[in-house]
């Protein structure tokens, strides 16, 4: 997104897709783009239908950017489209096109993010699936190479429950891997694998 004046819409997308509920989608997305200096973005045009709705900002310099959300507490999912093609989703979305790094089957993709060259994609994982998971990315990433540096660590939480972390990188490449044990977007509780898949163009 061209201009710096969007990063208001998306905290409040952000906050929005974090909390939605009570008011209408649309309410609560007007009171945190004006909650947090939205006045100086521009025209902002807001659609409604059956729960979902449709946001244009035109920018004062032209810029045009698209966003589209609904859903409910659960699913809620929002998506920004950028007038060259630039798209970022949270609470679900795509694997981006041309995206070189495999996914591995099973996973509920919570946001992702496509344009200038860089596409990275998040997804979530029960968390039985840790060490298949790790498994999967050793082999497929080729992490016995010179050419890829792997990193573990681990801790425990103040519950004593144990947050593994994993991660592959490919500087000459572009790419970056993370599998991580994280809490569940629905359930609030440390049950599910995070993983992050970052690639940029060389």
């Amino acid at each position: 997104m061209k201009n710096a004046k969007f990063v208001v819409v998306l905290f409040a997308l952000m906050l929005l897709a974090a909390a939605c509920g009570g008011q209408s989608a649309e309410e609560e997305l007007l009171e945190q783009i004006l909650e947090s200096g939205g006045e100086d973005i521009g025209d902002i045009d807001i659609n409604t239908d059956d729960g979902d709705f449709s946001l244009n900002v035109q920018g004062e310099d032209g810029e045009d950017i698209s966003i589209t959300g609904g859903g409910d507490n659960d699913a809620f999912q929002i998506t920004v489209e950028g007038e060259d093609g630039e798209t970022f989703s949270i609470g679900g979305g795509e694997i981006p096109d041309g995206l070189e790094v495999p996914i591995p089957d099973g996973g509920d993709i919570t946001s992702s993010l496509s344009g200038g060259g860089d596409m990275i994609v998040a997804l979530s994982y029960p968390r039985t699936q840790f060490e298949q998971l790790i498994s999967f990315y050793d082999a497929e990433l080729d992490a016995s190479s010179e050419e890829v540096e792997r990193f573990e660590t681990s801790f425990q939480t103040s519950d004593d429950v144990t947050i593994r972390s994993v991660s592959w990188t490919h500087d000459s490449i572009g790419w970056f891997v993370s599998v991580s044990d994280c809490m569940g977007m629905t359930t609030g509780e440390q049950d599910s694998v995070c993983v992050t898949v970052s690639q940029t163009e060389s």
